[in-house]
């Protein structure tokens, strides 16, 4: 259920399907990859001139309380 609910999510927000659990969106400046593993979700942020920010959180902490507004802040918070 919410290996769903993030793919989806990657889905609807312009994230192309790597493989069936990896998404990837990219333009000028940023690349933004999700990572869906058995428990838990890595992003891998790459901007052009900083160096890449790592972040992952369990699916546990991510969807407890209000699911959409912590998704949107761990995928595209700086």
């Amino acid at each position: 259920m919410m290996t769903q609910i993030i793919a989806e999510w990657a889905t609807q927000n312009g994230f192309d399907l790597l493989d069936s659990r990896k998404y990837r969106r990219s333009d000028s400046e940023r690349t933004v990859t999700i990572e869906i593993k058995k428990v838990s979700v890595v992003l891998i942020d790459e901007t052009i001139g900083l160096r890449p920010r790592v972040v992952s959180a369990l699916f546990k902490d991510l969807f407890f309380g209000s699911p959409d507004g912590k998704l949107e802040r761990l995928l595209l918070g700086r």
